[in-house]
């Protein structure tokens, strides 16, 4: 498992054994312990990265990319803060002689950095249950936080977190301590620009092809038994085959886990088995693992352990089906896990039509062309193209963020917001995003601290601290990501195919029943509603008569209540947003602050 932390008194006084033991404590056996002064010292796991010469200090968890030249002992000596860096990492650097504390998260945030100042000490972890070990942190819950996520508010800070001491370092950034002196700064994104191909633009789709290969080989790297999340969609279905034909190269064998439903199975859900066996009928050396959740699946039910591996309360809403891919993975040896999660935020992105592309931006002659262009490829009558090309996406257009009042659509409860409103001067409200952004503002949007950054680092450290994975995301490579948002916007959605340019880069990778399937598959989300269905009578009597009475000072237990009863077994076009606003998101912080007044209660 993968940890760094440390701990600097600004008052020069020595460090208590006992700060340190609580650090350790949380990070293993294989540890190691660096006191380069008596006021200051740092941990790192084994498997880190440490580097250490002449008062000076690197610590790194994770994997540092080509944007440092010369390699990780040029990397140890630089100023970390200044450099352009590529990879999945935290880093933290220190200097003796100047007392300066850099610490630097890549601008993914795959790997989570924490940190606290409090008078006169600040400590710093990859770990929060680590930091909140430490006797001199208060354990007191940050409510304004934890209002603003069951509000929807989305106004808060990229830096918060749920717990009142401790803040987060936001994804891209970087904070210096230098003396006493304290500073955070965003630092400057690797895909801003415009991709340079040789060709021009009619060469976007053989370059995004041989980055998706360069990027899938990469993350093969440092594993002995590498697994793929394989869902039979064109992300994961990709990154399967890429690394199916390099390991049957090395004389390798990949490991498949494919979360399904029986064979047997009648209902309005669906799953993705016929093109997952599309995938293996074409690659011989993938071994499947057949992952079938039963019906009465609980989708609360891994929330002890992953609320113990990261300290506060998740973002995914499907923990219960990535819990039990873990453990079968763990059975089976994995070391390092492939997911194709986020690929569709960016290099498989559907995309927006090219005559609404040339509307949005006021071009309207290049829409009247892309409109008669049309017209002499398909014969489509006008009407029809004026229906479905200009009259339906101007519909459905907002122009703005759109605030309403609170009544509707949060599930916090009325006590916790007229905390906050008293507090803060103002009540949070909804934010309900109505405006279709182009497919660049999207990926901006995206790519702000706070939003992929919460995702990320919490499936990679359950499944790190659980079982033993090392979970990859290769559709995330930013390098990837700067090829793809410096692509002309008309690449992702061209000659009116959604995920255009994804399937033109993948021809003769995936089997074409996959790259040309139409839709983009079910996802977990049907069936997460028949489990909650299943899960109704122990959530009933687990808010009614089990819960601590302070877990209803935070959620509306009446609309927690309300939203449950009426959830009813559907297929996708059924989900109800009150399943994943209020029962699913309520439920979880719920169950997060039953949890956390428990702990309370049993500790010294």
């Amino acid at each position: 498992m993968s940890f760094i932390a440390g701990i600097v008194r600004l008052d020069a006084l020595t460090i208590p054994e006992d700060w340190i033991a609580s650090l350790a404590c949380s990070a293993g056996e294989r540890l190691e312990v660096i006191r380069p002064d008596a006021d200051a010292v740092f941990l790192a796991a084994t498997d880190d990265m440490v580097l250490q010469d002449s008062g000076r200090l690197l610590l790194c968890d994770g994997r540092v990319g080509a944007g440092a030249p010369g390699g990780e002992a040029e990397l140890a000596w630089r100023d970390i803060a200044a450099g352009p860096l590529t990879g999945d990492f935290a880093l933290a650097s220190w200097t003796s002689p100047d007392r300066c504390l850099v610490l630097r998260r890549s601008h993914l945030g795959t790997r989570p950095l924490f940190y606290v100042r409090r008078d006169d000490v600040f400590a710093f972890a990859s770990s929060l249950p680590a930091l909140l070990a430490l006797p001199c942190i208060s354990q007191a819950l940050n409510e304004d936080a934890i209002c603003r996520m069951l509000c929807f508010d989305g106004t808060g800070p990229a830096d918060h977190s749920f717990h009142a001491d401790v803040r987060r370092i936001p994804a891209g950034h970087c904070l210096t301590l230098d003396g006493g002196a304290f500073s955070q700064r965003a630092l400057p994104p690797p895909w801003k620009g415009t991709a340079s191909l040789p060709g021009g633009p009619s060469d976007a789709a053989a370059a995004v092809r041989a980055m998706l290969i360069d990027v899938v080989e990469s993350n093969l790297l440092g594993g002995t038994t590498i697994a793929v999340h394989l869902s039979g969609g064109l992300d994961s279905a990709t990154i399967a085959c890429i690394a199916a034909q390099r390991l049957k190269q090395q004389g390798r064998r990949l490991l498949a886990l494919c979360s399904v439903l029986p064979t047997d199975h009648v209902g309005p859900e669906s799953d993705e088995r016929h093109f997952i066996e599309a995938v293996l009928d074409q690659e011989d050396n993938i071994d499947p693992v057949w992952i079938t959740l039963p019906a009465d699946a609980d989708p609360f039910g891994a929330q002890p352990r992953w609320f113990e591996c990261l300290g506060e309360p998740q973002y995914s809403t499907v923990s219960h089906v990535e819990e039990m891919l873990g453990a079968i993975g763990q059975e089976h040896g994995v070391d390092i896990v492939l997911s194709g999660f986020g690929g569709d935020f960016f290099v498989s992105a559907r995309g927006m039509p090219a005559t609404e592309l040339h509307l949005r931006r006021g071009q309207f002659g290049a829409a009247l062309s892309e409109l008669r262009r049309l017209r002499r490829a398909d014969g489509t009558a006008w009407w029809r193209l004026l229906r479905d090309q200009v009259a339906r996406p101007l519909a459905g257009w907002r122009h703005r963020w759109r605030r309403t009042a609170l009544r509707d659509a949060g599930c916090a409860a009325q006590a916790l917001i007229r905390r906050v409103a008293e507090r803060t001067g103002r009540a949070p409200t909804t934010s309900l995003t109505k405006f279709r952004r182009l497919p660049h503002q999207d990926m901006d949007f995206i790519l702000e601290p706070g939003r992929l950054e919460r995702v990320l680092p919490e499936m990679h450290q359950v499944f790190a601290k659980a079982f033993g994975q090392d979970v990859r995301f290769p559709l995330l490579d930013s390098r990837l990501i700067a090829l793809v948002r410096g692509l002309p916007e008309e690449e992702l959605h061209r000659d009116a195919v959604p995920r255009s340019l994804m399937r033109r880069a993948t021809l003769g990778i995936i089997p074409e029943v996959v790259r040309l399937r139409p839709d983009k598959g079910p996802a977990f989300d049907p069936a997460l509603a028949a489990h909650c269905v299943a899960a109704r009578p122990a959530l009933q009597y687990w808010a009614e008569k089990e819960a601590a009475p302070l877990c209803w000072d935070y959620v509306d237990r009446a609309r927690f209540l309300e939203a449950l009863d009426r959830i009813v077994p559907s297929d996708r076009d059924g989900w109800q947003r009150e399943m994943f606003s209020v029962v699913l998101t309520g439920g979880r912080f719920a169950k997060f602050i039953d949890w956390h007044m428990r702990r309370q209660a049993v500790q010294p």
